[in-house]
């Protein structure tokens, strides 16, 4: 493929979330020059229904030291603590950023923040807004504000490679529909490109979030972290067709809202007698795991959200659930929902440290894209607070990174396009992963996950796109492989107890080519 050169920037973000935009205003604020935001769409972001923080004000008591102790619980003492310490200290100084480039909260009649109770958390602590996604409203208003500052847009281009050059970053290779390959060159690039995305056949997930970039960080040598953990959400619809993956907001536990089982039992009072607001994800997950192997699943295959007693307030409070449900033909206030467990997010990424940065001189990473801070397993509400606050701190260490000559481009690595060869082995792809990474899984299955994988690689040599996302399913299926026990989101059915031995991290490696494993201990 015919490949360009354009200008050098001072700055490549990989990705126009929350983080890449959160980082864009830092860098704005901090006196960066010109900065290129690559955007083959928004991703999750806009879905993003809270924001959580450490507010001084809290009338829960809530405090930096009770949000790291919550996210460790809920990451199985996985999450690394440097990250997690910094994300607690740093989510008000979030909050005071986002609110000063235009962003506005929901508060109470007396003014105080709207705080929402997520699960996971030991407290309020989720800012919201009722009449709309917090997180549509974050990018619809940083964007415009990041235009009118000179920041500039590639949209519907997508990064392809990122190039290294003297053990160094150089810039990325990137595509945009109908038009070359090109490459920008920057001293600094922040990936901040989202999760796995659609490597799953069934998720919550856009269709601009494809998974691939996991092989494109592991390509350019950088060292990944925790992908055994894909985050599957434990309330998403199974029905009715026209709401079919629409996450009913865990939030809503926190409001009242029960779950059931076929039988019509509040089933999750067996693990969690104290009632269902705040309970982790893990346990809502493996409550409803054991409720469909013992036969008291809905006729979905899924639980019963039940919402109806819930005020006609709280409901509407929730306008893009309420809505798209009651448009789907489903009144909530008199039907119950059938709900179940979809691939959603992802804990793991390019290993990074306290400062953003990755193995990579001059690379960083920013909210999906990083892994290493959730441990096993999400806390609600904490995409947007990861992205952000990630967003803030690479923007720091992107500020302060020595600003030598840019080295020269290294050969661009190949890249092909054939859309058949990706018609034809995309949907192979996506099963295998689906059927053998998914929420219960064993070595007989990773093994064949694995072996399927590699015949597929090698098969799509043809379409980088493909082989790339072939690669990413090989590595979820390599982490997976390796931690042999159940923790958080990840279910061995072949290792069903939780083992001391794996409080760790598992870091995959590209060594000449091959995966390399090896651990960090947590």
């Amino acid at each position: 493929m015919t490949t360009k050169d354009t200008a050098a920037f001072d700055a490549i973000i990989a990705g126009s979330g929350i983080a890449g935009l959160i980082a864009a205003c830092s860098l704005v604020e901090r006196g960066a020059g010109r900065i290129a935001i690559l955007s083959p769409g928004y991703g999750g972001a806009p879905y993003i229904a809270a924001f959580n923080a450490v507010l001084p004000d809290s009338p829960s008591g809530d405090s930096p030291e009770l949000y790291c102790s919550d996210m460790l619980a809920a990451g199985y003492g996985l999450g690394n603590r440097e990250l997690v310490e910094a994300l607690g200290v740093l989510t008000g100084e979030c909050v005071t950023l986002l609110e000063r480039w235009g962003v506005s909260f929901a508060r109470l009649e007396d003014g105080r923040y709207r705080l929402r109770r997520a699960s996971g958390s030991s407290c309020p602590r989720s800012l919201c807004r009722t009449d709309m996604l917090i997180g549509g409203h974050i990018v619809s208003v940083l964007r415009r504000e990041l235009e009118k500052k000179g920041v500039l847009f590639f949209d519907n281009t997508s990064c392809v490679h990122l190039l290294v050059s003297g053990g160094r970053i150089a810039g990325t290779a990137c595509l945009t529909a109908g038009e070359p390959l090109k490459t920008l060159r920057a001293p600094v690039v922040l990936a901040a490109w989202g999760g796995v995305g659609n490597l799953y056949g069934k998720s919550t997930y856009p269709a601009d979030i494809d998974g691939r970039t996991l092989a494109m960080g592991f390509e350019a040598g950088a060292s990944l972290i925790d992908l055994e953990f894909v985050e599957f959400e434990p309330m998403v619809c199974y029905g009715p067709p026209d709401a079919v993956g629409e996450p009913c907001p865990t939030a809503m536990l926190g409001e009242g809202a029960y779950l059931l089982n076929s039988r019509g039992e509040r089933f999750l009072l067996k693990v969690r007698p104290q009632g269902e607001a705040g309970a982790p994800k893990s346990l809502i997950n493996n409550a409803i795991r054991e409720e469909l192997k013992a036969g008291n699943g809905t006729p979905l295959g899924g639980v019963y959200a039940d919402l109806r007693h819930l005020d006609q307030k709280v409901l509407e409070a929730y306008p893009w659930f309420y809505e798209r449900v009651k448009n789907a033909g489903l009144d909530v206030k008199h039907s119950l929902l059938e709900v179940g467990p979809m691939a959603h997010s992802h804990s793991g990424g390019l290993e990074i440290d306290s400062r953003c940065r990755t193995s990579i001189p001059g690379l960083f990473a920013a909210g999906e894209a990083a892994g290493g801070m959730h441990g096993a397993c999400r806390m609600a509400g904490n995409a947007a607070t990861q992205a952000a606050v990630s967003g803030l701190m690479a923007a720091a260490s992107m500020a302060e990174f020595p600003a030598k000559d840019l080295p020269g481009l290294p050969e661009i690595p190949r890249f092909s396009e054939n859309q058949p060869l990706r018609a034809a082995l995309l949907p192979h792809i996506r099963e295998t992963v689906s059927n053998y990474v998914e929420r219960e899984r064993d070595a007989i299955g990773l093994q064949k996950a694995l072996d399927a994988l590699r015949d597929l690689m090698a098969k799509a040599a043809g379409d980088t796109f493909t082989e790339q996302c072939a690669l990413s399913g090989l590595l979820l299926a390599e982490a997976a492989l390796a931690r042999e026990e159940t923790r958080g989101t990840h279910n061995r059915t072949d290792f069903p107890e939780q083992r001391e031995e794996f409080t760790c991290s598992i870091r995959l490696e590209n060594k000449q080519g091959t995966i390399a494993v090896s651990t960090v201990k947590r």
